[in-house]
């Protein structure tokens, strides 16, 4: 079965001046224009595409590789408003729409929104939405304390920023517990830190404990390395600066450099640290 909106491996079926006929099983003959094949092709090879319905409503075929596939999440700009939506680049010649009913908020042109891609049931059209709850699961979140979670930055509230969990539940990551750059549209790895009795969701990025610390110890020996034996960073040095260069607190780095002077790998002072 062959899926609009994907990517698919596809047999030939048909070589002509124009392109090449492709099987799409249920879809019926896919056309891959000429200027798509890249290399020779004869009845029987078979060659990657993905697939959408070009102006005339048929399947088409392009070696091309959009920003997101239907059911991802991608950070999209608008093009266009028209009197139907916005139309948003996905990386193809053809932009895909994201009608005004699957807007929120409401776009403008030029702007970037992290959308999902998805497939109108009614005209079997290619559509983005920023309408997130209506693909969220209705189920009670089922975490548990510290899980390891697939995470995409949805956007920034007065309190954090908002992520989508698993592509299946909001949360959010408050401000004091981020020690790195983070923009929306971007995906990344985190921890469930609660699930509160009302089902919001409490997300960190860094695990707790001795480990994640450990880990920072092998980053900072090899800042130092990189930097002549000397970083002037120390006990009493700037948080923010710290934040700024290890991406972590200041207490997460004073425990590493503490663990690495009792190792005796290292001297600290109060705005430094240096190899032995």
């Amino acid at each position: 079965m062959s899926y609009l909106g994907t990517t698919q491996t596809l047999f030939v079926k048909e070589v002509s001046n124009e392109g090449a006929y492709l099987d799409g099983h249920d879809l019926g003959e896919v056309f891959l224009p000429k200027q798509e094949i890249k290399h020779e092709l004869e009845a029987g090879d078979s060659i990657s595409v993905f697939i959408f319905l070009d102006n005339a409503n048929l399947p088409t075929a392009t070696i091309k590789k959009p920003h997101a596939q239907v059911g991802e999440y991608a950070l999209l700009r608008v093009k266009e408003i028209n009197s139907i939506g916005a139309f948003l680049d996905w990386g193809l010649e053809k932009d895909v729409l994201a009608p005004f009913n699957e807007q929120k908020p409401r776009m403008q042109e030029g702007h970037s929104y992290l959308v999902r891609l998805y497939l109108d049931n009614a005209s079997k059209r290619i559509c983005a939405s920023n309408n997130f709850n209506r693909f969220l699961s209705k189920d009670e979140p089922q975490y548990t304390h510290l899980q390891e979670v697939d995470l995409i930055i949805a956007g920034k509230t007065d309190i954090g920023y908002k992520v989508l969990i698993e592509e299946s539940h909001f949360g959010v990551i408050f401000y004091n517990m981020v020690f790195k750059s983070l923009f929306v549209g971007q995906k990344l790895k985190g921890f469930i830190q609660k699930v509160r009795e009302d089902g919001k969701i409490d997300v960190v990025l860094e695990k707790p404990g001795m480990a994640k610390v450990s880990n920072l110890g092998d980053i900072i020996m090899e800042k130092l390395k990189e930097e002549g034996g000397v970083i002037a960073l120390g006990d009493k040095s700037d948080p923010e600066i710290i934040k700024k260069i290890f991406s972590t607190s200041k207490a997460n780095y004073k425990k590493a450099i503490g663990g690495l002077f009792k190792l005796g790998l290292i001297e600290i002072e109060a705005k430094s640290i240096r190899l032995k």
